[in-house]
């Protein structure tokens, strides 16, 4: 069925690994396009929503807080929520009609904000922007990666998450500069042709949802590597293992400050007089040390201990978010920390399918990839109402800041204490001396 619905692909190697002197295998191609739909996509849309919140609470200066940044929270808790429904759909049916549904739905909920009069359209369009991106997002990037490199899976997954990245360190002063010379409103109607258009057409033109419909097979088949994690464990068996829960620990302690912070950023640096073009390049700034993190950390992943890789990451969220406490009295401690801070949340995301791969194997990896996303997205959807809720309270981000900087370290905690380096031989995902796929 998913050869029918393909069209053929050019010549490209057919083998695991690049053979000299042939042409380049497709999964790097598959690699380029997932760039694009996370660069376009992803980056360019919920991030789109943050940029603006400067401009919705003087648009609607009657809305609280909560109210005002209640659509990221809610986003991310759509796309939470629908996850392990997308890491099920992904096992079983077509990636690109995925793509395609979530690429048009978001398309039509960026379009929407532009006519926003109402508290009730503003939610309305974040939950439509919500069900869209769980189309698009990192869950359904990462299982076609994954299918297509059985080789590089550290690097390939750092390459996809910076994108993302990259899309979040572009949107934000491209989009200020674009309200300023137009208007909030403008702003959405280009955001919308800009996160729909690139994105469909590679994956129309590119995307093929695994080697075999392409009648090839994926790079760096029959590594040792490779037959590792060729097979894997159910969710119900991983669920078993405490490892399992440890990790999902730390992922939404460690997540925590980084989705306050990036959400919280404009609003935190405004209030210390901070200009919004100013303001918003200093978010590009954060965004783009994620990225290279990201890339960073992937490559490493491939060469070195993935679970203490980890671990460096929460420290380096934990060490560089608290100095955001002294940037108040001492401004020139905001790039430092921005860059260790965005070091470390550049790193963890990527850290989530490396880990999984390594712990529980690759043949159900769209279903645990999808546990892990709810973990990982409650973080996302609660950390800035949690913030909100608490500067509504105290009327500044100090004690939110405090709290954040408590939940950094108890992951740092958890990893040290509770994370193995790898699952015990008899329970690893598959011999090594299981042939591989």
């Amino acid at each position: 069925m998913q050869q029918s619905e393909h069209p053929p692909c050019p010549p490209f190697s057919k083998g695991g690994h690049d053979p000299n002197g042939e042409a380049i295998h497709y999964a790097w191609w598959i690699l380029g396009a997932s760039i694009v739909i996370e660069l376009f996509g992803l980056g360019f849309g919920i991030f789109a929503i943050t940029t603006v919140y400067p401009y919705i609470i003087e648009a609607f200066p009657d809305w609280s807080r909560k109210m005002v940044f209640l659509p990221t929270s809610l986003i991310i808790l759509v796309v939470g929520v629908l996850s392990p429904v997308i890491g099920w759909a992904l096992d079983r049916f077509s990636i690109r009609r995925v793509f395609i549904l979530g690429i048009v739905l978001q398309g039509t909920a960026l379009y929407l904000f532009s006519h926003v009069q109402t508290a009730s359209q503003y939610l309305g369009a974040a939950l439509l922007l919500g069900i869209g991106m769980s189309g698009v997002t990192i869950l359904p990037n990462q299982v076609l990666v994954s299918r297509w490199f059985h080789a590089r899976v550290g690097l390939v997954n750092g390459v996809i998450l910076a994108a993302t990245a990259l899309g979040a360190a572009i949107a934000p002063a491209l989009i200020t500069r674009l309200i300023e010379a137009l208007d909030w409103r403008s702003a959405f109607v280009v955001l919308a042709a800009l996160a729909s258009l690139p994105p469909l057409l590679v994956v129309l033109l590119i995307v093929r949802d695994s080697p075999a419909s392409a009648g090839l097979a994926p790079y760096g088949a029959g590594t040792v590597v490779a037959a590792r994690a060729a097979g894997g464990l159910t969710l119900r068996e991983a669920i078993a293992f405490p490892a399992f829960w440890v990790f999902a620990g730390a992922i939404f302690l460690g997540g925590m400050p980084c989705y306050a912070y990036n959400k919280h950023i404009l609003v935190f640096l405004g209030e210390l007089g901070y200009g919004k073009v100013e303001a918003a390049d200093y978010k590009s700034l954060f965004f783009l040390v994620s990225a290279c993190g990201r890339v960073a950390f992937g490559w490493l992943a491939d060469r070195s201990d993935r679970r203490n890789l980890l671990l460096l990451q929460i420290v380096l969220i934990a060490v560089g978010y608290p100095l955001l406490f002294l940037v108040p009295t001492h401004p020139q401690i905001l790039v430092p920390a921005l860059v260790l801070f965005g070091a470390g949340y550049g790193g963890l995301l990527p850290s989530v399918p490396i880990l999984t791969v390594h712990f529980f194997g690759r043949a159900h990896l769209g279903t645990l990839l999808g546990a892990y996303k709810v973990v990982y997205d409650v973080a996302a959807a609660s950390a800035p109402l949690f913030v909100a809720a608490l500067y509504d309270h105290y009327g500044a981000y100090t004690v939110p800041q405090i709290w954040l900087t408590v939940f950094a370290w108890l992951a740092v905690l958890l990893v040290v204490f509770g994370l193995p380096h790898r699952l015990p031989e008899r329970t690893a995902p598959v011999a090594l001396s299981q042939p591989a796929a």
